[in-house]
């Protein structure tokens, strides 16, 4: 019994008459007819009655005819199934974030991924880029946002995305709290709070080098493993930080935030890129990278 005979004997059983069921098959009677003789014959039993008035089930055959229609389905569903897997639009997808995509660019993202691809089970966390860069070489992780770093890192695949705003975190008390943007160059030998730059090089990296191009040089540099907890060490009076604009979204007691420009007058901007593994066999990438772009880029 094969799901071409279940098939033949469910539109005759819905027809009740050969000529009709063969044309919606696109065959003719008698190779209908044989089918329908060889599943009688494989089951044991007949599942039509044929006699001058025509065609009607047999008891037998008003049985089999729901399990045959429920195999037909649970076939059509196993391969639905099976090209939706194959097509991205059911499976898992593991993603990763630094904080400051945690708080702007997968809320973005994530809502419309959800409805595009509700089949697919999102599996989310956060690091820094360097923790997140050796999951995605370790084959434990699909996709991650994330500051890229200055070299090619083996195995991955960096698509660019647009670039981050800076703004700075300062105490509540400090002399630059609730006024206008002020200039880098404005903030003397002050004592700065930094991402370390064991954890994300790209990002103190590019906030060295944009601190030496506005000539402010910090008095001292006190390093943080987290963007987060240089919030803070600004509260404790330990300093003040640039850090990406969307932690204005957290709300934290003696902390600040004030506009900060270069010495062009240009606000201040990090990379930001989404991270792939290279060749990834998830075939649930490509629409996830479909996603940010048609997002972000709008």
């Amino acid at each position: 019994m094969d799901l071409r005979q279940l098939k033949q004997f469910v539109v005759l059983a819905t027809e009740l008459n050969y000529r009709k069921a063969a044309e919606r098959l696109n065959m003719t009677q008698p190779p209908l007819s044989i089918a329908i003789k060889k599943l009688e014959a494989e089951i044991g039993t007949p599942l039509f009655e044929r006699d001058r008035l025509g065609v009607r089930l047999t008891v037998a055959g008003g049985a089999f005819l729901g399990e045959a229609r429920r195999l037909l389905d649970g076939a059509e569903s196993a391969l639905a199934i099976t090209r939706d897997a194959a097509q991205g639009r059911i499976g898992t997808l593991r993603v990763c974030a630094v904080p400051s995509a945690s708080l702007n660019l997968l809320p973005k993202v994530l809502p419309v991924f959800a409805r595009r691809f509700p089949q697919i089970r999102l599996r989310l966390s956060s690091g820094s880029t360097v923790g997140i860069l050796g999951e995605l070489q370790r084959d434990e992780l699909d996709a991650a946002f994330l500051v890229p770093p200055a070299s090619r890192v083996p195995g991955a695949e960096m698509l660019a995305l647009a670039p981050q705003r800076l703004i700075l975190a300062v105490p509540a008390d400090h002399w630059a709290a609730g006024g206008p943007a002020i200039s880098l160059s404005e903030l003397g030998d002050e004592t700065l709070v930094t991402l370390a730059h064991s954890d994300s090089p790209g990002f103190a990296g590019s906030i060295a080098a944009t601190c030496q191009q506005a000539g402010f040089h910090p008095r001292v540099l006190q390093e943080s493993s987290h963007a987060l907890i240089s919030l803070p060490l600004v509260a404790a009076g330990h300093g003040i930080a640039i850090v990406p604009e969307a932690h204005r979204r957290i709300a934290i007691e003696n902390v600040a935030y004030v506009d900060v420009s270069d010495a062009s007058g240009r606000p201040l901007t990090y990379a930001m890129s989404l991270a792939v593994r290279q060749n990834s066999p998830n075939p649930a990438v490509a629409p996830f990278i479909e996603t940010v772009r048609d997002v972000l880029e709008a």
